[in-house]
């Protein structure tokens, strides 16, 4: 029967971890920048014209979430 060595893995775990939460951490989300309510309008604009024109409450509602993520109230 073979016996395993428990140092040798808990030094390749003590290794890895720190590398794996550097990259979670560097993985996070940016907050958009700051944009003009023009600016944020015309980017969210792109946004709802992808939805049918008969879909308006849809259509508000992305526009509004769009408007929202850009620091923005309808």
């Amino acid at each position: 029967m073979l016996k395993r060595k428990p140092l040798p893995v808990l030094i390749a775990l003590s290794i890895a971890m720190p590398l794996g939460v550097a990259n979670t951490a560097f993985a996070a989300k940016k907050h958009p920048q700051h944009l003009t309510y023009e600016q944020a309008y015309a980017r969210c604009k792109v946004h709802v014209d992808t939805l049918p024109r008969d879909a308006q409450s849809q259509r508000y509602t992305r526009g509004a979430a769009c408007m929202h993520m850009f620091g923005y109230r309808l």
